[in-house]
Protein backbone atom coordinates (compact mmCIF):
# COMPACT_ATOMS: atom_id res chain seq x y z
CA UNK A 1 0.00 0.00 0.00
CA UNK A 2 1.65 3.35 -0.99
CA UNK A 3 0.89 6.35 1.71
CA UNK A 4 -0.24 9.83 0.17
CA UNK A 5 2.66 12.19 0.64
CA UNK A 6 1.55 15.27 3.28
CA UNK A 7 2.02 18.53 2.93
CA UNK A 8 3.53 21.43 4.67
CA UNK A 9 4.29 25.08 4.50
CA UNK A 10 7.28 25.77 2.66
CA UNK A 11 10.34 27.48 3.98
CA UNK A 12 10.97 30.97 3.88
CA UNK A 13 7.40 32.08 3.96
CA UNK A 14 6.72 35.14 6.67
CA UNK A 15 3.07 35.01 8.38
CA UNK A 16 1.41 36.77 10.49
CA UNK A 17 -1.71 35.00 11.73
CA UNK A 18 -4.74 35.43 14.06
CA UNK A 19 -7.84 33.63 15.18
CA UNK A 20 -9.60 34.06 11.70
CA UNK A 21 -7.06 34.41 9.02
CA UNK A 22 -3.47 34.34 8.13
CA UNK A 23 -1.49 36.92 5.90
CA UNK A 24 1.38 34.84 4.18
CA UNK A 25 4.59 36.66 1.85
CA UNK A 26 6.44 34.54 -0.15
CA UNK A 27 9.85 36.04 0.62
CA UNK A 28 11.61 33.80 -1.81
CA UNK A 29 9.84 34.75 -4.40
CA UNK A 30 8.80 38.30 -3.06
CA UNK A 31 10.08 40.12 -6.66
CA UNK A 32 7.21 37.79 -8.39
CA UNK A 33 5.06 37.71 -5.72
CA UNK A 34 5.17 41.13 -4.25
CA UNK A 35 1.35 41.47 -2.55
CA UNK A 36 0.94 38.85 0.46
CA UNK A 37 -1.51 36.78 0.61
CA UNK A 38 -4.47 36.75 2.64
CA UNK A 39 -6.14 33.38 4.04
CA UNK A 40 -10.02 33.69 5.78
CA UNK A 41 -12.68 31.12 5.93
CA UNK A 42 -12.20 28.19 4.39
CA UNK A 43 -9.12 28.73 3.11
CA UNK A 44 -7.76 29.65 6.31
CA UNK A 45 -8.79 26.23 7.78
CA UNK A 46 -7.01 24.19 4.80
CA UNK A 47 -3.73 27.06 5.38
CA UNK A 48 -3.62 26.16 9.57
CA UNK A 49 -4.12 22.27 8.63
CA UNK A 50 -1.08 22.47 6.53
CA UNK A 51 1.68 21.22 8.86
CA UNK A 52 4.01 19.08 7.72
CA UNK A 53 2.08 15.69 8.90
CA UNK A 54 -2.01 15.67 6.96
CA UNK A 55 -2.49 14.54 4.09
CA UNK A 56 -4.99 16.53 1.40
CA UNK A 57 -7.08 13.69 2.48
CA UNK A 58 -6.85 14.24 6.36
CA UNK A 59 -7.31 17.96 5.47
CA UNK A 60 -10.60 17.06 3.43
CA UNK A 61 -11.46 14.23 5.93
CA UNK A 62 -11.43 17.22 8.74
CA UNK A 63 -13.15 19.93 6.97
CA UNK A 64 -16.00 17.24 6.06
CA UNK A 65 -16.27 16.34 9.68
CA UNK A 66 -16.68 19.87 10.80
CA UNK A 67 -18.80 21.48 8.11
CA UNK A 68 -20.96 18.62 6.15
CA UNK A 69 -20.83 18.02 2.82
CA UNK A 70 -19.38 15.37 0.24
CA UNK A 71 -16.22 14.14 0.93
CA UNK A 72 -15.46 13.67 -2.47
CA UNK A 73 -16.45 17.28 -3.38
CA UNK A 74 -14.18 18.43 -0.59
CA UNK A 75 -11.40 16.35 -1.29
CA UNK A 76 -11.44 18.03 -4.72
CA UNK A 77 -11.61 21.58 -4.07
CA UNK A 78 -8.71 20.71 -1.34
CA UNK A 79 -6.61 19.26 -3.95
CA UNK A 80 -7.14 22.60 -6.41
CA UNK A 81 -6.37 24.80 -3.85
CA UNK A 82 -3.43 22.96 -2.62
CA UNK A 83 -2.16 22.41 -6.63
CA UNK A 84 -2.83 26.70 -6.41
CA UNK A 85 -0.87 26.99 -3.63
CA UNK A 86 2.10 24.27 -4.19
CA UNK A 87 2.38 26.55 -8.06
CA UNK A 88 2.81 29.69 -6.21
CA UNK A 89 5.48 28.58 -4.17
CA UNK A 90 3.59 28.38 -0.83
CA UNK A 91 3.16 24.32 0.01
CA UNK A 92 5.17 21.45 -0.81
CA UNK A 93 4.68 18.25 -0.53
CA UNK A 94 6.80 15.32 2.43
CA UNK A 95 7.41 11.91 0.80
CA UNK A 96 5.80 9.29 3.27
CA UNK A 97 8.45 7.46 5.40
CA UNK A 98 7.01 4.24 3.94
Amino acid sequence: MTRASSLRQAPGLAEVRHADHAVVLNLPRVEQQQSPYLFEGVAFEIWTRIDGARTIDDVAGELAAAHGGGAEEITEAVAAFVAELTALGLVERVAPLN
